[in-house]
């Protein structure tokens, strides 16, 4: 029977501590050099170990002065079935979009913060979504979305980039245009709704990949580990493609929940008919 490498028993028997509640989300982990002593390992091979539990999202990066800490594991939960839908409940008084009051809702509390408006060429991903040509220039507002909890320190939940036409991101309500505001701006309704865009429709597309180096950044990623991006294109009354959200985050962060209702009186598929017995 084979043994196992040398870091694999450091690996396991601290992912074992972390997973039965020994170590808990904040607790700091001995230092690599009592890690070594502990195990009468090297150190290069205790800092494996710390790299394969660290690319797994269990353990924070070191920092000075602090070490390395057991990561929480409280999902952001993102409940996408009434996002932008129905009782829409952004709140122009207290500044809170739709998305803040999710996560407040689920005990988050939440701060948001534009990073940037720029005019910026589409990209082939974004002109595909609005059905532009590549280059074509667009209005980019980028959100940084952060939450946090008595239990977990703030932490940035999602990029949010929405990409407008410049017609649309130039149009103003009482002498400004909300798109290119450097600062939260709220509306009832939403910004699009009170410009005169009223969007019948959603596309939305998930994808997992590996982040660009500033999503990364920003993120304060793992190496390793992927982010998520969720796309809804806004489609008004006349089919035109007003805007599209792109909502990155880090992909061991957040739960996207869906709760969808099913048509009563169905036709059967042939597959349930024949499940029934009563296939022809």
């Amino acid at each position: 029977m084979s043994r196992r490498p040398r870091w694999r028993v450091v690996y396991d028997d601290l992912r074992e501590q972390i997973t039965r509640g020994d170590l808990q989300p904040g607790d700091k982990i001995p230092a690599e050099l009592d890690l070594a002593e502990r195990y009468s390992f090297s150190r290069p091979t205790v800092r494996e170990a710390i790299r394969r539990l660290e690319q797994e999202g269990l353990l924070t990066a070191a920092i000075a002065g602090i070490g390395r800490t057991v990561r929480s594991r409280d999902l952001i939960t993102w409940h996408l079935t009434k996002f932008e839908l129905g009782a829409y409940s952004d709140d122009p008084v207290n500044m809170v979009d739709q998305w803040e009051a999710d996560a407040t809702a689920d005990g988050w509390t939440t701060r948001q913060v534009v990073a940037e408006v720029a005019e910026l060429p589409a990209t082939p991903q974004v002109a595909k979504y609005l059905q532009c040509k590549v280059g074509t220039m667009l209005l980019r507002r980028r959100r940084l979305r952060y939450v946090s909890k008595p239990t977990s320190p703030e932490q940035l939940a999602m990029i949010a980039d929405t990409w407008t036409p410049l017609d649309i991101a130039n149009m103003e309500i009482d002498g400004v245009a909300p798109l290119r505001a450097e600062t939260n701006v709220v509306y009832p309704g939403g910004i699009y709704r009170a410009l005169g865009f009223r969007q019948v429709q959603f596309q939305d597309e998930i994808t997992v990949r590996m982040p660009e180096p500033d999503e990364a950044e920003l993120l304060d990623q793992q190496p390793g580990t992927p982010v998520g991006q969720h796309a809804r294109v806004g489609v008004d009354a006349n089919g035109r493609r007003v805007r599209v959200l792109l909502s990155v985050f880090s992909g061991d962060a957040l739960r996207l929940a869906y709760h969808l209702h099913v048509p009563e009186n169905r036709p059967a598929s042939n597959g349930a008919a024949a499940q029934r017995g009563d296939g022809k």
